[in-house]
């Protein structure tokens, strides 16, 4: 029997030993931060190369085979203790059979024991090495609460001076190499993001102004983001403000929750011109919530839509617009452009191309999904009373977005201190131009396409075809489901830029909505083909829909003791691609 022990305790001894050898040898590596990080880019890049995806890092990767490892094992001693149960039950009193089964019960348990501690020592190590390539404590906190909730300080997304934010509010499955940004209605200080920032100081700087942004693991707010731990970058108009950690976030083996709260009052974020960003009703600051997985985002960004269409031949007052399959970097694809000199990684060339680049603005919106010029030749008034402003006439113009320059590790984008010098998404994969799935860089991944424009200006406005809830009194505007978002399908393309929370909102009213710091919306919008099916890659879009997304409804009584309304409103800020404006009544 004893050597039926030795024999059985050697069997777990060598299970277990080369699994625990191998998270042990993984430790060490976490005191090199720099190295590791550039190592598991490294992998994950062959992995893509290879076509196996990349998406899960090495050490994920290891911690996810000694899990299934000890699993395998632990289910062995498992069927042992039961196997030794069967014995004495079967038994029949005899002293030999009870003892053997006694002895199989002893095994099996110090068997269960011996792996339970692997499995903890394991799951130690990994999360802590975890903690070491992910940031060391780079998290969100509490307070930013579950959908369904009325949480407080969260209605300044619509409501007060927040446009919108990445990643959104109760995301999951965000990638660890996701920055967080930040899209306001007002010019900001920069200062207000960026530690010592002046006027000299470079719109790509490392310093985050912890005491104004803090970035956290839920319920622990002791793990913020520190100064260092944070490159911030603004885009052109100081509305639009890019937050990446130095380190990744989250952790290789396991979800991590986080919460970014932006503080308000006069000694929190201020607005360009002085005073308080939140402020009134808003002046607790803003707080929200998210969860990283534990993948990288390797996968660079393509164009689903380019208009005016290639070949085609369009009135002069047409917008140019670009649509990609995700969101891109906003401080790398918007800009002015004027007399040979500022933004530049996209441009508009009349003349097949080979003139002058046009002067005027690039423009990103639709939650930064959407790139949209409007030059600076003023060419007339809408009927809303805005200015117009229109393409040569009859002229045959290019239009190429620059792919960014490659890092060293592809489709990572080269990052510089004026930022990538090409489109990239938000976590700086570079434009997939081809779409042929490979970041190649520039020329090759250069999306570039051509149209003419005639002398005419199209003055025809835009209308609504449909929406959800129905418009129409009393036709299903009853009974909704509390997280429906609104739609509004109009009839033609729309100016995505016109298309914000001033624009189209939710206004809440009833016994349960008093307090305006609870409710929140987003704004965005779909590229439909003409039966009204969201577009594919390749497909021509015909229609624009606005939609809404929202803080749930709160339900209502049956019967109506307590009724809670939601009323929608767009107004006529909403323009088409031609930028004619939508006229409500």
């Amino acid at each position: 029997m004893q050597k039926d022990k030795k024999k059985i305790y050697k069997k777990i001894i060598a299970l277990v030993s080369p699994l625990l050898a191998v998270t042990f040898f993984l430790l060490p590596i976490a005191t090199v931060r720099a190295q590791l990080a550039q190592g598991l880019n490294a992998v994950n890049q062959t992995a893509v190369a290879a076509g196996m995806g990349g998406g899960t890092d090495i050490i994920t990767i290891v911690g996810r085979i000694i899990y299934i490892l000890l699993g395998f094992v632990g289910v062995i001693f498992l069927v042992l203790l039961l196997y030794a149960g069967f014995l004495w039950m079967t038994a029949g009193g005899d002293p030999a059979k009870v003892t053997k089964a006694k002895d199989y019960i002893k095994n099996a348990i110090i068997g269960l024991i011996i792996i339970t501690s692997a499995w903890a020592i394991t799951a130690f190590i990994m999360n802590a090495l975890g903690g070491v390539v992910g940031g060391g404590g780079v998290g969100g906190g509490g307070g930013a609460g579950g959908v369904g909730g009325l949480v407080g300080s969260s209605g300044s997304l619509g409501h007060g001076i927040i446009e919108y934010h990445l990643p959104e509010r109760n995301a999951t499955d965000v990638p660890r190499n996701t920055p967080v940004i930040i899209t306001f209605k007002e010019a900001i200080d920069p200062a207000s993001f960026i530690d010592g920032w002046t006027e000299e100081t470079s719109s790509t700087a490392v310093g985050l102004n912890a005491a104004n942004v803090k970035i956290y693991r839920t319920g622990d707010q002791e793990t913020a983001l520190t100064t260092a731990q944070a490159r911030v970058n603004y885009t052109y108009d100081m509305k639009t403000f890019v937050i990446r950690p130095t380190e990744l976030l989250g952790s290789p083996t396991s979800n991590v929750k986080y919460t970014v709260k932006l503080v308000g009052g006069n000694s929190g974020i201020l607005l360009q011109g002085g005073g308080a960003a939140f402020s009134g009703a808003f002046s607790n600051g803003y707080e929200w919530g998210f969860e990283v997985s534990t993948f990288l985002d390797l996968t660079p960004p393509k164009v689903v839509a380019a208009t005016p269409y290639q070949g085609g031949k369009y009135a002069r007052n047409v917008v140019i617009q670009l649509t990609f399959n995700e969101a891109v970097d906003p401080t790398g694809a918007s800009g002015f452009f004027e007399n040979g000199k500022g933004f530049t990684n996209i441009g508009v060339r009349p003349n097949g191309g080979v003139g002058t680049p046009l002067n005027g603005e690039f423009k990103i919106s639709n939650q930064y999904r959407t790139v949209e010029f409007l030059t600076a030749d003023k060419c007339g008034v809408n009927s809303c009373g805005k200015d117009v402003f229109c393409l040569p006439p009859d002229a045959t113009l290019e239009v190429v977005a620059k792919s960014a320059t490659l890092s060293d590790q592809p489709p990572q984008a080269q990052f510089t201190t004026q930022g990538f010098d090409g489109i990239t998404d938000v976590v700086g994969n570079s434009l997939d131009g081809n779409a042929n799935d490979v970041a190649d860089g520039p020329p090759f991944d250069d999306y570039s396409w051509s149209f003419g424009t005639s002398n005419e200006i199209k003055l025809i406005p835009p209308k609504i075809e449909e929406t959800v809830p129905d418009a129409t009194p009393g036709a299903g505007q009853s009974n909704r489901p509390l997280d429906e978002k609104v739609l509004a399908t109009f009839d033609g393309l729309l100016q995505a830029s016109t298309l914000n929370t001033e624009a189209a909102y939710i206004e809440p009213r009833g016994p349960g909505e008093t307090d305006p710091d609870t409710f929140w919306y987003s704004v965005g919008m779909n590229l439909l083909t003409p039966q009204n099916t969201p577009i594919g890659q390749g497909e021509v879009a015909s229609k624009g829909q606005v939609f809404i997304k929202h803080r749930p409804y709160l339900p209502s009584d049956e019967p109506p003791a307590v009724q809670n309304y939601y009323n929608p409103f767009l107004l006529s800020d909403i323009q088409d691609a031609y930028q004619n404006c939508f006229n409500p009544a």
